[in-house]
């Protein structure tokens, strides 16, 4: 059974057999789809609704890994400079340590894919932005349309 993921290096929708290369993450072989809703593999039930993975499809994830390469060499800790024959830069966070990836939400770091699971379990519930975030959308959602709105402004 496949499932859809997103190429953000072509923007289209492919489908994998349960398993993808990540070398973005360090992976050198392709390891488990894993569901980050429901923490289980995205083999296991149906997860047409749950969020999709960003990851560049085969076809053009060795384009999306030079593009990026040619961007990082560009930077340097002095400045802007160019470095030709450089070797990639891996993510860092601002004190120079590597990191597998961090939350546009909290802007925290993840120095490892444990760190990334925890922060993502329950719903992301260890991100306090993305559950306010959440919180307002379900009360938003919930109100009905002729309710009085709380702040005595008319209602919507």
């Amino acid at each position: 059974m496949s499932h859809r993921h997103f190429c953000d290096a072509a923007g289209h929708d492919w489908y994998c057999d349960g398993k993808a290369l990540r070398p973005i993450a360090g992976d050198t072989k392709s390891t488990t789809c894993m569901c980050v809703r429901h923490e289980v593999p995205m083999e296991q039930g149906d997860h047409s609704a749950c969020p999709v993975e960003l990851l560049a499809c085969p076809e053009h994830r060795d384009e999306q890994q030079r593009k990026m390469n040619e961007a990082a060499s560009i930077f340097s800790h002095d400045g802007l400079e160019a470095y030709a024959d450089t070797e990639p830069v891996p993510w860092q966070d601002k004190d120079g340590k590597p990191i597998v990836g961090f939350c546009l939400w909290c802007n925290r770091d993840f120095y490892t894919m444990e760190e990334v699971s925890e922060h993502n379990a329950g719903d992301s519930a260890a991100c306090e932005p993305y559950q306010q975030f959440i919180a307002a959308q379900s009360a938003s959602a919930s109100m009905p349309e002729d309710a009085e709105p709380q702040d005595g402004g008319e209602p919507q």
